[in-house]
């Protein structure tokens, strides 16, 4: 039998020249490990949520009868709760970091799709999210504008929708479960009796369940984001921007 002659491997669609001193960076590999890492924030969310049950559910015992829990219960709940916060706390910087490295690349190559769409540098990807109370707004403003510049078309050569429900979800639960968790640390920093420990325990519980929310909506936009680029990218991102 005679050898089937293969061709070359066909180009990368990242693989372009730059455009205004921009080059397309491929972010799927980052978004895989973001999938890892949100997988491993609403684990820890879980059992974060679990440690603020048990101090909620001590604190109504307290509150029923103050000889119904002992010491060792209380120890073990508090214990409970510090591991609890530290592990969240520990994977939520890690995730954090890759997210924030995710973030900026998505925004450069919506630069290449679509030059002078956004207002605002594109290292603002990074430093939008260190800005007290901005940090609110700005990334949003500028997930919404990678997003529009992210559109591939469709087979009419028009840009296809995708809605902004799911950016607006997302950012919408982020910020609620991020101030809850605020509030609900330092609330339970500042308790005094027993029932402000059972307030603070509640408002933090109800923030573990809004980030497990958050994280999956999280998982949904990257996805979704970075197929919509690597799409736009295989159309020939540069010649259009051009």
């Amino acid at each position: 039998m005679s050898a089937v002659p293969v061709g070359p491997p066909p180009p990368s669609p990242y693989a372009a020249p730059d455009v205004k001193g921009v080059r397309l960076r491929p972010p799927v590999g980052l978004a895989i490990a973001l999938t890892v890492l949100f997988a491993l924030v609403i684990g820890f969310d879980v059992f974060a949520g679990y440690a603020d049950w048990n101090t909620r559910a001590l604190m109504e015992r307290l509150l029923a009868d103050a000889a119904a829990v002992s010491d060792a219960e209380l120890d073990r709940g508090d214990r409970l709760a510090g591991r609890a916060g530290m592990f969240q706390g520990q994977v939520t910087i890690v995730t954090g970091i890759v997210f924030i490295i995710w973030f900026h690349r998505v925004r450069t190559n919506a630069e290449v799709f679509a030059p002078g769409a956004d207002k605002l540098p594109r290292g603002w990807a990074i430093g939008a999210w260190f800005i007290p109370l901005a940090n609110l707004v700005l990334p949003y403003w500028i997930a919404v504008s990678t997003w529009t510049s992210s559109t591939p078309s469709g087979a009419d050569g028009h840009p296809r929708r995708f809605r902004l429900a799911l950016v607006n979800l997302w950012w919408g639960t982020f910020v609620l479960a991020k101030v809850l968790a605020w509030y609900g640390g330092r609330s339970y920093a500042g308790a005094e009796t027993t029932e402000d420990v059972r307030s603070a325990a509640t408002t933090m519980l109800a923030g573990d369940v809004l980030d497990i929310v958050a994280a999956v909506l999280a998982v949904l936009f990257v996805r979704r984001l970075t197929a919509m680029q690597h799409a736009r990218a295989a159309q020939g991102p540069v010649v259009a921007a051009v």
